[in-house]
């Protein structure tokens, strides 16, 4: 049997309403992070164009904070995970449902099990040591490391706008 649902032109222009404001408020989202992240190029002696490229952009950063090295081992230790994945055949995850029961079999999966594991652990570090050299590039504390960990997007909007100078010296030690 089939049922069929049909909206009243009200909701159907609710809907389309909530989309429209959503795509919008996205829109805007980005339009302002591209200005922040041109203008932290900028404070940081790169050009600005270069927050335009796709994954170089993320590289620009990388170098600016002095994590170029970490740059090029974490995208290496994410593309040697997904062949291990890839090459394993099956979903890293099988689960079993018998019944009620689940049966979670790792042991025929090591391989993949490890890689996950080993990008979990590079992929956090990774992301502790960006926001710690971030903040303290840009001459901020703990307080703003706290800031670009938990509430990345608002603080990197800080960042692009705000006074704050970089300071290449501050990332050697």
């Amino acid at each position: 049997m089939e049922t069929t649902t049909t909206l009243t032109t009200n909701q159907a222009a609710a809907a389309g309403a909530t989309i429209g404001m959503i795509a919008a408020f996205a829109i805007v989202l980005y339009v302002l992070t591209v200005i922040a992240t041109w203008k932290i190029f900028k404070k940081a002696g790169e050009p600005g164009w270069k927050c335009l490229i796709p994954i170089y952009n993320v590289y620009i950063m990388y170098k600016i904070v002095g994590m170029a090295g970490w740059f090029w081992g974490i995208l290496l230790v994410g593309i040697l995970g997904y062949i291990v994945m890839a090459l394993d055949g099956t979903s890293y995850l099988l689960i079993e449902t018998q019944s009620s029961s689940i049966n979670f079999d790792a042991s025929a999966h090591i391989p993949t099990v490890i890689a996950l594991l080993v990008m979990l652990v590079v992929d956090i570090w990774g992301s502790l040591l960006y926001a710690w050299r971030t903040s303290k590039a840009f001459g901020h504390g703990f307080g703003y490391f706290l800031g670009l960990l938990f509430f990345q997007p608002i603080f990197w909007l800080i960042l692009g706008f705000d006074k704050s100078k970089y300071h290449k010296k501050a990332i050697k030690n």
